[in-house]
């Protein structure tokens, strides 16, 4: 089986924009990478489930998301711009028609419709205020702006520690419900929610490589336990990246950019409680993002400063993880997608 994926990043160096790959399932094959959208700095991006492409764009003095039709060559459609930095995260609503887009360097969360010709128009800007206990904490760093099971908008701020929740109206305007506050200078970054059960989410945080178990009911958090993400003893840099859960619920996984190395979790059958299985090098340097291939039996991790992208095979039974190759280069990765 071919699969196609898109790897992007920064352009500080040697990448040119976004990178188009094919994996082969069969034999577990990375094809040599094509450029396929020139682009400075498409840190991150999304896909519709109509294979529109809504990437994170910087335009001169200004930034914001594009659209591209991948069915179409990746035709350029239009951007959302406002002014200033690029925003570090983009997610698409297919259910709602929507975008959202959450500014690391601004504290600004936006909200976006998804026209008929797929381009965006903004709908709503949340401006996020707030800080934290440590130096990068100097003021509100949203870096996820997730929708939850049940349609609310969920924010996780690493500047103030907090996540926050939105509901989200049929306009596309925002309103505030509720906001948790996380562990002092942990950076909440990512989050997820269990498929099998909805009512609990596992938060990533950055500056403290830890884990955190939440319950989530009416657009609250309440925070049952925690677990860290470093074995006993290290001493070495680390920041937290990303966390994906696989699509039964039974397997969290976490990156880990300094010790790069990836972290398998367990998840109890109630969804309340973590496992440690296995740690595992990356066989890279800064392993920013990954994914799971279309099947769940790959996990594909691009690295962000080695340039390479490694394969790892996936025990559907187990959880476990065997490194397969790191032979693909694809320059500066720092998203992953599968389509």
């Amino acid at each position: 089986m071919q699969e196609n994926l898109l790897i992007g990043g920064y352009t500080r160096q040697t990448s040119k924009g976004i990178y188009q790959l094919q994996f082969n399932t069969e034999n577990a094959q990375l094809s040599t990478a094509d450029l396929a959208i020139k682009l400075a700095g498409p840190t991150y991006f999304a896909i519709s489930n109509e294979n529109i492409l809504y990437s994170v764009i910087k335009d001169g003095d200004q930034g914001g998301v594009a659209a591209y039709d991948i069915k179409h060559n990746f035709k350029y459609l239009g951007s959302a711009l406002q002014p200033k930095n690029s925003p570090a995260y983009v997610e698409v609503s297919d259910r709602k028609q929507l975008v959202f887009s959450a500014n690391f360097h601004t504290g600004i969360v936006t909200v976006h419709k998804i026209n008929s010709d797929k381009t965006l128009t903004i709908t709503d800007k949340i401006q996020l205020t707030g800080h934290s206990v440590r130096p990068e904490q100097d003021a509100s760093h949203p870096h996820l702006a997730h929708l939850t099971p049940d349609g609310n908008l969920v924010i996780c701020d690493y500047g103030s520690d907090k996540i926050l929740t939105y509901s989200i109206d049929a306009n596309g305007k925002a309103s505030f419900v509720s906001e948790f506050q996380a562990p002092a200078g942990s950076a909440p970054r990512h989050l997820v929610f269990n498929p099998q059960h909805p009512d609990w989410a596992y938060c990533i945080c950055e500056l403290a490589s830890i884990i955190l178990v939440l319950h989530y009911h009416q657009g609250k958090f309440t925070q049952l336990c925690t677990y860290p993400l470093m074995p006993a003893g290290y001493q070495g840099d680390n920041i937290a990246a990303a966390i994906k859960i696989s699509a039964d619920g039974q397997f969290l996984y976490t990156s880990n950019r300094g010790h790069n190395s990836l972290v398998t979790f367990k998840v109890s059958a109630d969804g309340q409680t973590l496992e440690h299985l296995q740690t595992i090098q990356t066989q890279g340097d800064f392993p920013r993002d990954f994914a799971f291939d279309l099947t769940g039996k790959y996990i594909l991790v691009p690295h962000q400063k080695s340039n390479n992208v490694s394969i790892f095979q996936r025990n559907l039974t187990t959880g476990y993880l065997t490194f397969i190759n790191n032979d693909t280069q694809v320059p500066e990765g720092t998203c992953i997608v599968f389509y």
